[in-house]
């Protein structure tokens, strides 16, 4: 009992204390702050953060805010735009995987690890081009659902690449979604152009051709982009709606046009409603469809297949095909005091912590 009483008084104590600091930002230290109040986005010093995610420890055994011998990692909690955020460095021992589930919870550090390797996934083969020895800096939003969270800052020394690779969330104002920059304000992901692209508006692809699920061998067939659900969705090419909705337990509402002078097929999964019939010929950029979340799907997305018309149905990496034009956007003179003020306020959080 008197423990319990202990442990619920330390809790009490340390919500006050992140209440206190959370209400009063302007006085608390400059270089743990926003470096502007015009910025947009709030920090609260990770000491509040500390005593908060203390108190759960020692409830819960809770492994959020603790480090290493050796600067092989670190763990640790702040808030962000009122938001709870975590920062996590760590040094890549045998896998990727292995040295974030060394200190995340077990819950979670599958689902983070996949994230931090599908944005890897630009720029190396992850299977085969992680080291022994590279690090990672992360800031990272846990969101409602147990297994989701948003990356807002990565930092990956590769020694593989022989350089780091930087990456820092931003939206302005005129973006639907925002994405991943570096510090020169050049946007870090490609977009497929509109012209040829399936789907306009998405705030992230969440897989890529190739990469392994449970239960399929020969890894995943499409690239899928996270998009509301009634988000339209175009034909990439001109070609003929050769079928709709077969196998809908798996596939949903679904499409599938070919385009023989191209050598290729593109399927469109997971839809909410389809707009063409078979037979129907289309021309390049007609709307087809409206995305959703039927079918074996978790999740609202599209799913987009380039697969050849021969019979070893060769899957192509859209990013990569030839006749998908790809593009990367620059944050504008109009949005880079915004964006430099962003890119500070993630370096103050990563410095206190």
């Amino acid at each position: 009992m008197g423990i319990g009483l202990f442990l619920l008084l330390m809790i009490f104590n340390a919500a006050f204390i992140a209440f206190n600091v959370s209400s009063s930002q302007t006085e608390a230290n400059s270089d743990l702050s926003s470096p502007d109040p015009d910025a947009g986005l709030t920090f609260v010093p990770l000491q509040a953060a500390r005593k908060v995610e203390g108190a759960r420890s020692a409830v819960a055994a809770s492994n959020v805010s603790f480090s290493s011998s050796g600067d092989k990692f670190q763990l640790s909690g702040g808030y962000l735009e009122g938001k709870e955020v975590r920062t996590l460095r760590l040094t890549v021992q045998s896998s990727l995987t292995f040295s974030v589930c060394r200190i995340v919870a077990e819950k979670q550090c599958r689902a983070l690890a996949a994230r931090i390797a599908r944005k890897l996934s630009w720029f190396m083969d992850v299977n085969k081009d992680v080291r022994k020895g590279d690090k990672v800096v992360l800031i990272y939003e846990d969101l409602q659902n147990e297994q989701d969270m948003k990356i807002l800052k990565m930092e990956y020394f590769s020694q593989y690449l022989k350089k780091n690779l930087e990456m820092n969330f931003f939206k302005t104002s005129d973006m639907n979604y925002g994405s991943y920059f570096n510090r020169q304000g050049k946007e870090m992901i490609s977009r497929l152009d509109s012209k040829t692209t399936p789907i306009r508006n998405y705030s992230e692809i969440t897989a890529l051709p190739g990469e392994m699920r449970h239960g399929h061998l020969n890894g995943h067939a499409g690239t899928d982009f996270k998009a509301e659900v009634g988000t339209p969705i175009f034909s990439s090419f001109p070609g003929r709606v050769t079928r709709t909705n077969w196998n809908t337990q798996k596939n949903g509402y679904c499409v599938e046009v070919d385009h023989p002078d191209k050598g290729i097929k593109t399927l469109y999964l997971h839809l909410d409603k389809v707009l063409v019939r078979p037979g129907q010929w289309i021309g390049q950029g007609i709307k087809i469809a409206h995305s959703g979340n039927t079918g074996r799907s978790y999740a609202p997305h599209l799913h987009y297949e380039i697969k050849s018309r021969d019979r070893k149905k060769t899957v192509y990496n859209p990013f990569i095909f030839k006749y998908h034009k790809k593009y990367s956007r620059t944050i504008s003179n109009q949005h880079r005091k915004d964006f430099e003020k962003a890119i500070r306020l993630y370096d103050s959080l990563l410095q206190a912590s």
